[in-house]
């Protein structure tokens, strides 16, 4: 191994002293504190709520573009929905303002109604107060710019389509009796209530109940029998899969497929399993990984296709590489064709223990490599053998963090204080290049590379290694509050961990249920995710910027606002504390390792917004929003 020398080293314990700390370059003053403060993704538009009015400030201008006031938000709700029990439960969870993933839109809870504004014209689009009902969940329809809400009214549970380009609802439906908010978490409604539109018809499986309607009038077609917990639909149109977890801790699964015309069963029997692990959609059969195996089953008649499962217990993690199915069982991995005939002559061991995670699992050339929890290795795709004749071992209890370096079409792998390069050329084990000395290691989350090698970076830390393993910088601070420490919106917006290792770690242990969409020959066409992912609000509404009218008044701000969201992975914003106690926001650039300004804060938990595109901060200080510009 190549000895290892130290270039330039800041290392900081923290003293904070390079860059001084500046005033706010703008202030807005307000008459009451300001209780809430968010931005919207698509306008940009910062909006905050102060005593009870509402207001919009340009990001550009700094300037208050609307106000709201009681006079828009209209007369207080009626008397039988302040009287509900769950009333006040679901406005004290709920946060005052929500900026809406893929749209223009904010909604707000306030003075006991429930708002959808407009950003972009501070219009209020839609206004509760007008209804004896209350709004438990919402769901934003991008493609037609529809809300799909989910109403209480009385004792009874409904569903409503809201037209933005009115403000009026288009239908109102009672589907069932209401249940208690006090038996269900808002979080946990958010995961199962889920809304799709297929036509004419939309789909909703609401607190595990699935129902269908008709999109222009809302007559109920169906209700399912029985509950789920997911459902997909068919690139036939007539069918839907759907999986209900059962038992404790949701121990069981069980599979199925549903006819659209009635909502019934199909099959004679369900697949009941420990967990759905992967769907493909064929057109007239289903690939279904699941905990014990993995087969085709005829789409009509749910008989298998293969004359025995792939091997199955312990099934993690289905991968399609293309007409092949590369699969991992326990801890152990194997390549099989569309036939369901192994490729390999016997599995590989990829880890020590059944329940080490798998960071990283993939084709990388004519090779497959894997990263997990206790080893890393490269095996040749044809063959399945070993490309080196030992592992790398890493140490499971520190974080496995990988990058790609497409100019050399390698991996370079983080763990243990140790950086390793994966070139699929090379014979043996590789030795690190470079040795580090981490001081908050298990709070790493980002390895971003750069052409002159990579960075490390975590909450409260930022290093970077060059490629001949000498240290670049290095930047360590003190977090005050750490017992009630948390990533804050601003920096998991702009900074590293979003667009760096989340990006890997969003498929690290393969919970998202997925189902992929192939033709008969068995190409590739798509993919949807059942599970809702990890993403940035920002990178699923870029999927939908030619869907709404809505989303078409605003394009151009949008695509400029997701092109700098992608660029500033450049920079990490460390909330940390000096030597003499103050709280503030420190901006790192990454490139160099240089602090490029620092923001005095008054608080342990500030709230703030960090703008994208401009790179300015809207900071929240009692009776004020502090406005520093870019530096």
């Amino acid at each position: 191994m190549k000895k290892i020398t130290f270039s330039i080293i800041l290392l900081l314990a923290i003293s904070i002293s390079a860059v001084s700390q500046r005033k706010y370059d703008e202030i807005v003053t307000t008459e009451n504190a300001v209780q809430d403060l968010v931005q919207n993704e698509i306008t940009g538009i910062v909006v905050f709520k102060e005593g009870g009015t509402i207001k919009g400030l340009n990001p550009e201008t700094k300037k208050v573009v609307w106000t709201l006031t009681k006079d828009d938000f209209g007369a207080t709700s009626a008397g039988d929905i302040l009287s509900d029990p769950d009333f006040g439960k679901i406005f004290k969870d709920k946060s005052a303002l929500t900026s809406v993933g893929g749209s223009p839109y904010v909604e707000a809870y306030i003075n006991s109604k429930y708002i959808i504004i407009n950003t972009e014209t501070g219009k209020v689009v839609y206004n509760s107060s007008k209804e004896s009902f209350w709004v438990t969940q919402s769901d934003f329809i991008p493609e037609t710019d529809e809300y799909l809400l989910t109403l209480k009214k009385d004792g009874d549970m409904a569903i409503a389509l809201l037209d933005m380009k009115t403000g009026e609802l288009k239908w109102n439906t009672t589907v069932d009796k209401a249940k208690s908010l006090f038996s269900f978490s808002l979080k946990e409604s958010a995961n199962t209530n889920i809304a799709k539109i297929n036509g004419s018809v939309i789909y909703y499986l609401l607190y595990g109940k699935l129902y269908s309607f008709d999109r222009n009038s809302g007559k109920l077609n169906w209700k399912a029998e029985e509950d789920y917990s997911k459902f997909f639909l068919t690139q036939n149109d007539k069918n839907i899969v759907v999986v209900n977890s059962k038992g404790m801790f949701a121990s069981k699964q069980y599979l199925n497929v549903l006819s659209t015309d009635d909502g019934k069963s199909i099959w004679k029997e369900s697949i009941k399993t420990k967990r759905v692990v992967y769907l493909e959609d064929w057109g007239t059969k289903l690939l279904i990984a699941h905990f014990s195996g993995f087969n085709f089953y005829d789409l009509k008649t749910g008989e298998k296709i293969w004359k025995k499962d792939a091997r199955g217990d312990g099934l993690k993690r289905v991968i399609p590489i293309d007409q092949d199915f590369l699969y991992v069982a326990e801890n152990e991995m194997m390549l099989i064709n569309k036939d369901g005939e192994k490729l390999w002559k016997k599995f590989i061991e990829i880890s020590d223990d059944k329940e080490d995670p798998i960071y990283y699992l993939g084709k990388v050339g004519e090779k497959v490599m894997y990263l997990t929890g206790t080893y890393g290795n490269m095996v040749d795709y044809k063959t399945g053998v070993k490309l080196w004749k030992r592992n790398i071992k890493f140490e499971k209890d520190r974080p496995v963090l990988p990058t790609f370096d497409e100019a050399t079409n390698s991996y370079l792998v983080y763990n243990d204080e140790k950086l390793y390069k994966f070139d699929p050329s090379i014979s043996d084990k590789p030795e690190p290049f470079a040795k580090v000395n981490i001081k908050k290691e298990k709070e790493l989350n980002s390895i971003e590379l750069f052409p002159w090698g990579v960075v490390l970076s975590g909450p409260v830390e930022v290093m970077g290694v060059n490629m001949d393993g000498t240290i670049k910088y290095h930047l360590n601070y003190t977090q005050p509050g750490e017992s009630t420490r948390r990533l804050l919106k601003g920096a998991s917006m702009v900074g590293s961990f979003a667009l760096g290792a989340a990006a890997v770690g969003s498929t690290l242990k393969g919970s998202e249920i997925t189902m992929e969409f192939r033709d008969a020959q068995g190409n590739l066409q798509g993919s949807l995710t059942l599970q809702k992912e990890n993403k940035t609000n920002l990178a699923q509404a870029k999927g939908y910027e030619a869907g709404a009218e809505a989303l078409a008044l605003v394009a151009a701000k949008f695509n400029s606002r997701f092109n700098a969201m992608k660029q500033n992975r450049d920079y990490s914003y460390i909330f940390a504390k000096a030597e003499s106690g103050e709280k503030m926001l420190v901006k790192v650039r990454k490139i160099d390792g240089i602090e490029l300004d620092k923001i005095t804060f008054n608080n342990n938990q500030p709230q703030y917004e960090i703008d994208p595109a401009t790179q300015n901060i809207f900071y929240v200080s009692d009776k004020s929003i502090q406005i520093f510009n870019k530096k």
